[in-house]
This record gives structure tokens, sequence and C-alpha cells, in this order.
């Protein structure tokens, strides 16, 4: 199985899904458009004054295909009142909640559910070659985790159906989904607040998170 490939095709439906976004928000009317802004609104300001909801919403909504990061730019405005490192910590365990409970999912229906997705885009479905063993799963998650673009729940249905070892999943996952907190949350809080020390300490997280992955990726694209 070439991982490579599955990072094309599914960066291939996102961008998709992205397309489909800007149309749709080209064809909607004025009052659909400001429905919508209000639903959010609405939507917003009630996991903001509701942390168990806000939270909640972080464990379950992401497996709509839903982004993540607004969540979490929400759980920053929740912190600055609540406490930001609060905040991070409690994103972080619901971001690796979330990828527990999706990751088992995919494994009790296995490919199945990952070529629901892959078949909208080629008819050949993805197969893992008899004999192969798990000697690339640690490559895989690093391609599937690291790459801009790849939907959070498209990472977990695919290493979930491919029945990556779970240890070795959550060894992984858990740092990059508590950097992807910590920085979200920090920059978040500080825009809100004018805080330049919480804005500084965000955008640096991203950065080195961002760099990391590229560092990483560059270094095994060729190892898969």
């Amino acid at each position: 199985m070439d991982a490579k490939k599955i990072t094309v095709y599914f960066s291939l439906f996102f961008v998709i899904l992205i397309i489909c976004f800007f149309l749709t928000d080209f064809f909607l009317s004025s009052k659909n458009k400001e429905f919508l802004f209000a639903f959010w609104t609405y939507f917003s300001e009630i996991l903001v004054e509701n942390g168990l909801l806000l939270f909640l919403a972080i464990v379950f909504l992401p497996a709509l295909i839903l982004p993540v990061s607004p969540l979490l730019a929400l759980a920053g405005i929740w912190g600055e009142s609540n406490g930001i490192l609060t905040a991070c910590v409690l994103g972080a365990l619901c971001l690796t909640a979330n990828c527990c409970w999706t990751y088992w999912i995919a494994r009790l229906f296995g490919l199945n559910l990952v070529n629901r997705f892959v078949l909208l885009l080629r008819k050949k479905p993805i197969t893992i070659p008899e004999g192969s063993g798990n000697p690339n799963f640690f490559l895989w998650s690093l391609i599937l985790r690291l790459t801009p673009g790849i939907p959070f729940i498209f990472s977990n249905l695919i290493l979930g159906a491919l029945k990556m070892p779970f240890h070795l999943y959550l060894f992984i996952s858990t740092p990059i989904l508590t950097c992807s907190s910590f920085g979200y949350i920090y920059t978040t809080a500080g825009l809100i607040s004018g805080d330049f020390v919480n804005l500084g300490a965000g955008i640096a997280i991203i950065l080195c998170f961002f760099i990391a992955g590229k560092v990483v990726l560059k270094k095994n694209k060729n190892a898969v």
C-alpha cells in the first residue's frame, strides 16, 4: 500500500470540499448567508458559555468532518476567563479522546469504511499487500498527521482501518494533537486579550510544529 497515494487522494477530496464550500457561498442568497452567520454566532456563544458542551463538541464534532481549529479557537476564548492552561490541557485530552473512539470504530469496520471515501476519487479500493507486515505504520501515521490539508477525522479513520497498533497510534498522535491544542488555544487567547506573550507562544508552537513536520516528511519522503 502506498501512503503517498493516500495523502494525494484525501488531500484532493479536501480540496473538492473547499471548492464546494466556495461555490455554495457564491450561490447562497444574502439572507441565507446572514442566517448561517447568525447560527454560527449563536452556536459559538453557547459553547463558550458552557465549557462542558464546548469540550464535548471537540470530542464528537470532528467526526462529522468539521474543522477542529474553530473549536480550538473557541476553547481559547473560553480559556480567557477559565484559565488558558486548563483550556489547553482539556483541548488536548478531548482531541485524544476523539482520535481514540474514531480509531476503534474504523478498526471494527475495517477498510470498508475508508474505501467509502476513496471510491469517490478512484475505482480501485485501498488494499494492504499480503505479507507486508507493519514496517511502515510509523511513517504512514506521520505523513497523515503532518501533511497539511488532510482532515483530522480522515487520519483517524485510515490508521484505525489499517489496524495500526493502538499503542503506536497514541504514541504518535498524542504529542501532535497536544501541540495543535496548545498552539491554537494560546494564539486565540492572545488575540482576544491582546496579550502578546500568549500570542507569541501560540504562534511559536504552531511554527515549530509546522517546521518539524516539514523536516520529518522531507527526510522520509522516499521511505514509504
